[in-house]
């Protein structure tokens, strides 16, 4: 078992901490990023199915885009970084398979 003070701990809890916030749409504008779906989608590849991970991964990232791109309140949207996120997101997700070997 892992020692739960060790770095790979702390890196494991990173990471679940983005795919819960991921999921649920909370991840702020700054954060909508490749380092983001690229920390995702490597959580997704060791800990889920092809199938489970590519359904999960396509939800969560069409809500966050829907939240982010239909902002409130007059907030600025950042449009530009939306669409480099959005050419390389399948990308993401079929290089972080192929590493976990699935």
């Amino acid at each position: 078992m892992t020692d739960p003070g060790t770095f790979t701990a702390e890196h494991r809890s990173f990471e679940w901490d983005l795919v819960l916030r991921y999921e649920e749409g909370s991840v702020t504008p700054s954060e909508w990023n490749e380092a983001l779906l690229t920390a995702v989608a490597g959580w997704y590849a060791r800990n889920l199915t092809r199938d489970q991970a590519t359904t999960r991964y396509r939800q969560a990232y069409e809500r966050n885009h829907r939240r982010l791109t239909h902002r409130r309140d007059g907030v600025q949207v950042a449009t530009d970084a939306i669409e480099a996120v959005d050419r390389i997101r399948e990308s993401i997700l079929e290089t972080a398979l192929g590493k976990a070997g699935k």
